[in-house]
Formats: C-alpha cells, sequence, structure tokens
C-alpha cells in the first residue's frame, strides 16, 4: 500500500498532466468536424509560420547588418520589436490562442511547483511566445554570423531576456484575469486594448506626420528605455561588442533582477490560485417592481414577420450589451478616419489618393468589410444554452437564420454610411458611379458570407462568451473565412480590372447587379436546405454551445 500513498515527484506529476492532457486531446478528434476543425487550425498555423519565418529572416539580416558595419548600439531595435509583440501581441491578437481555465488542474493532487512550471510552460508554447523564441534565435544567428566570438555571450543575454518576457507575459495575464473577473473592468480594458491596438497601427503615419515634433520627447525618454528589458539585453550585447565586461555585468544583473521581480510576483498570483482563489462575480437577486418598470422600445420594424422580428429585436439588445462585440464592429470607422487623417498631412496631402480619389470610398468599404464580414461566419457564438429554445419553439429555423443575417446587414448599412461620411469629409466625395458600384459589390460579397456563413454556423459552431476578449472561431471557419475573402476579392476586382481595360466602366455596377441578384437566389433557396440541416445538427450544435 504505501506504493500506491506515495506522492509523486514533480517531473512525474508534471508528465501525468501532460499524458492526460494529450489523451483528451485524441479523443476530441473521434468526430468529422474536430478532425476538420484541427485540419483548419493547421493551415493557418502554416501561414502564421511563414509570415513568422520572413521576420525571423529580416531581424537576422538586420543583427547582421549592425554587427558587420560596426553599430552594436542599435542591436536594442530588434530586441524592442520581440519585447513588443511578445508582450501585447498576445492581449490584442488573442483570437489566435484559447483561454484556459488554470483552476481546472486543481482537481489534481499537483504540488504548487508542478502547477507554477505548468503555468509557464502553457506561457512558454503560446504562439506568441514561440514566435518571439524563434525571432530570438533569428537574432543569435546573425549575431553569430557578424562575430563569432560573441556567441556565447549573445546565447546568455538572449536567453535571460527570453526568460524575463515569459515571466512578465504570464504575470500580465495572471493579474488580467484578477481585473477580468468583473464585467465593467473587462469591458474597461478591452477599450483600451483596442485603443492600443489603434494606436499601434498609427504610429507609423503619425510619426512620419510629427517627426519633428516627437523627436525631443524620444530623446528625453531614452534614459527610461534604457533601463526596461530590451534597453538591458541591448546594452549587455553593446558591452560585449564592446569590450565592456563591466557594462555587460552591470546590464545582466539589473535584468536578473527583473527575472526575480516577476518570478515573485507570479509565484504570489499562482499561490492564491492554488490556494482556491475564486474570481467569478455574481449579482444579487433583485425585485423588480412591475408598476416602475419601463416598456423598452422595440427596435425590430413593424413590416418584419413575428419570428424574423423577434430575433431581429434579440440580436439587437445582443449587440448593445456586448461591448466588445460592439466595439470591433464599429472599429473599422475609427481606422478609416484615423487613416485617412494621416494621409492628409501637411508633407502627403492625398497621397496616391490625389490621382485618383474615387478609389477612398471603395478601399475603405473593402476594409471594413474584411474585418466586419468574420462576424456572420460564427453567428451563434453567443447563443450558448439559448439553441436550445429555437429547436423547441414554434418557429422555422429559416426565420432564426434571416432575423440574425437582417441584423448583420443593418449593421453593415450603418457602418457603410459612417464610411461615405468619413470619406466625404476627408477626400472628395465619391461619384454616383462610384457608390453604387461599390454598394452593389457590398451587396453582393454580403449574400456570399450569408450563404457560407449560415453553413458554417450550423457545421462549426464555436461558442464566445458575452465580454471576453481572448476567443478563437473554429480552425475550419477560419480557414474558410481566408479562403472566402480571397474569393470575393479577387472576383471584384477581376471585374473592375475587365471593366478599366476595355473603358467600359457602366458595366462595373451592371456585373455587381446581376452577381447579387444570383446570390439573393441562393440565399433564398438555401434558407430551406439549411432548415433541414439544422434539424439534423440539432445534438451537435447543443453539444459545441452548452458546455
Amino acid at each position: 500500500m504505501a506504493d500506491v500513498t506515495a506522492r509523486a515527484g514533480i517531473i512525474e506529476q508534471v508528465a501525468l498532466v501532460a499524458g492526460l492532457r494529450w489523451q483528451m486531446f485524441r479523443n476530441s478528434l473521434r468526430s468529422t468536424s474536430a478532425r476538420l476543425d484541427l485540419l483548419g487550425v493547421v493551415l493557418a498555423s502554416g501561414l502564421t509560420g511563414l509570415f513568422t519565418a520572413s521576420v525571423g529572416f529580416g531581424l537576422a539580416v538586420t543583427s547582421y547588418h549592425f554587427l558587420s558595419h560596426d553599430r552594436p548600439g542599435w542591436l536594442a531595435a530588434p530586441l524592442w520589436a520581440v519585447f513588443s509583440l511578445w508582450q501585447f501581441m498576445p492581449l490584442m491578437l488573442a483570437t489566435s490562442t484559447a483561454a484556459f481555465d488554470f483552476r481546472n488542474l486543481l482537481r489534481f493532487p499537483l504540488r504548487f511547483p508542478a502547477f507554477f512550471l505548468l503555468s509557464l510552460a502553457y506561457g512558454l508554447f503560446d504562439p506568441a511566445a514561440v514566435a518571439s523564441l524563434f525571432w530570438l534565435l533569428s537574432i543569435g544567428t546573425g549575431i553569430a554570423l557578424a562575430r563569432p566570438l560573441l556567441l556565447p555571450t549573445a546565447l546568455i543575454v538572449l536567453a535571460a531576456f527570453a526568460v524575463t518576457n515569459l515571466l512578465l507575459s504570464r504575470l500580465t495575464f495572471s493579474w488580467l484575469e484578477r481585473l477580468l473577473a468583473r464585467r465593467r473592468t473587462r469591458e474597461a480594458l478591452v477599450a483600451i486594448f483596442l485603443l492600443l491596438l489603434l494606436s499601434a497601427q498609427l504610429s507609423a503615419a503619425l510619426g512620419q506626420r510629427w517627426e519633428r515634433v516627437l523627436r525631443p520627447y524620444l530623446v528625453a525618454a531614452q534614459p527610461v528605455l534604457e533601463v526596461l528589458p530590451p534597453g538591458l539585453a541591448g546594452a549587455a550585447l553593446v558591452g560585449a561588442a564592446q569590450g565592456n565586461v563591466a557594462k555587460v555585468t552591470s546590464s545582466m544583473a539589473l535584468l536578473l533582477g527583473y527575472v526575480l521581480a516577476a518570478g515573485a510576483l507570479l509565484r504570489r498570483r499562482l499561490r492564491a490560485q492554488y490556494q482556491g482563489e475564486d474570481l467569478s462575480e455574481g449579482q444579487a437577486p433583485r425585485v423588480v417592481d412591475a408598476a416602475t418598470s419601463v416598456r423598452s422600445v422595440s427596435f425590430a420594424p413593424s413590416f418584419l414577420p413575428g419570428p424574423v422580428a423577434a430575433v431581429f429585436e434579440k440580436e439587437c439588445r445582443y449587440l448593445l450589451r456586448n461591448s466588445v462585440l460592439l466595439l470591433n464592429s464599429f472599429l473599422p470607422v475609427l481606422l478609416v478616419a484615423f487613416f485617412g487623417a494621416a494621409w492628409r498631412g501637411p508633407r502627403n496631402p492625398m497621397g496616391f489618393l490625389s490621382h485618383s480619389a474615387g478609389v477612398a470610398f471603395p478601399a475603405a468599404i473593402a476594409y471594413m468589410f474584411l474585418i466586419v464580414g468574420q462576424f456572420a461566419l460564427n453567428i451563434f457564438a453567443y447563443e450558448g444554452r439559448g439553441i436550445q429554445v429555437f429547436f423547441v419553439a414554434p418557429v422555422r429555423f429559416r426565420d432564426v437564420l434571416l432575423g440574425k443575417n437582417l441584423m448583420f446587414s443593418v449593421l453593415l448599412a450603418v457602418e457603410t454610411m459612417l464610411v461615405w461620411m468619413v470619406v466625404s469629409l476627408l477626400f472628395p466625395a465619391p461619384g454616383a458611379l462610384i457608390v453604387l458600384a461599390t454598394l452593389l459589390g457590398l451587396l453582393f460579397a454580403a449574400l456570399v458570407h450569408f450563404v457560407v456563413g449560415n453553413w458554417l454556423s450550423l457545421k462549426f459552431p464555436r461558442r464566445f462568451e458575452f465580454g471576453q476578449y481572448r476567443r478563437r472561431p473554429s480552425g475550419i471557419t477560419m480557414l474558410a473565412g481566408l479562403g472566402l475573402q480571397i474569393l470575393v476579392i479577387g472576383l471584384v476586382a477581376s471585374v473592375v480590372l475587365l471593366a478599366r481595360w476595355s473603358g467600359r466602366i457602366w458595366l462595373i455596377p451592371v456585373v455587381f447587379f446581376t452577381l447579387a441578384a444570383i446570390m439573393l437566389l441562393v440565399y433564398r433557396a438555401s434558407l430551406n436546405l439549411f432548415t433541414r440541416l439544422a434539424d439534423r445538427q440539432r445534438e451537435d450544435l447543443a453539444g459545441q454551445l452548452c458546455r
């Protein structure tokens, strides 16, 4: 009995949990939907891998160039790039990974060191961490090719820098989990993340416009940047290149100080989780006086049939309640406004649009649809257990799909009107022919996304939680969405180019009107087909959305 009750070591505990997770993953692949999901994730990861490899090659060349031209002080620049992507990419592009609740590990008799190591391992295998580690290896390769004698010191510095990034990343997410426990705080932080994403995309344009104004502030902030992890790692590499042992030692000592501080704070947070901290929120039940309750205003038009109007009303209220989805929906309009203002800088009054101002409106609409169009590919994301109501209510499922698609159409119409207002204020107003062709092309693209999106939503649904930003659609949905956008954009671009080449611009709205009419007939026919498909997918929908 002693062998049975003996506690396993830390390494054995980690191996057992890893083996259990692997077995659970294998069991989840028994269904065809799960296999296709995995296939989509693998193919999407392949595209991400190509991007990672190209950036790594660029960092290796950049590091080699700096050292071969005796400019080691510039090595901090690629380190800052890696640091920024490692720390902020998971926050602002969190759709690439799925969230994991570490409290699930507490069901197993784990020791705290094993729990701590598993948390670090999860952060180490995050896609942003894997890409950043590859980029650090690329920087080390460039340094080794330029100055082979610096390789041992560079490996030590880059390893310490990687450990610092890993601990800071895990620390950030562990404390954010505490802050995101309340819905209002969660919504405020998501808004901040979106603003950071917006500022990151605008930094280059604004930097070119306000270069002289920002230069003194950047010089003044340089001492602060030098004591941050990328600056310390860069200083250590500079000291190694110059043979300054004291500079290498002091920089490494400060970098190890970051490691100890981040490790201590992370240990404190994980210790609280290990001891059973529960961050769930709830509200006490309230009694609402019927006499004082006010009837809410309906969003559904009166001419809609009852079931369609009810679904449309529900979708409107879901959108207004979900601040994350609402911010993501209107983010393209803000991006168009900011990019348009940046292009009208004093050095570049209208950029390339000065010669073809009519391109502004179609380009802005295309950019907007690239972001918003993905919402039509997973229309049951926020239903949860409410999906069961659609199957027991006396309504046809085609009315459910029609109500959801109608809500998305209204959202597109509102955003299109806002984009038109922004473009008209910043650039010369587009002509009637361009506006008509753009609207008909948008109608065609929306109908294509409705047909494909309804099928994907029934076959490969993925549940999202209200107010959460870390979410990922199914792998096959990501892959199909990418292929669909490429196909639609390629078809639209082909029509425009052929019409311009033939000199018959008036054919563009005619062709788009014909394509939209054909897709409308296909969409109407697909509603009955998808109604029968929903009956066959009833159990799969409940299994995916109700868990």
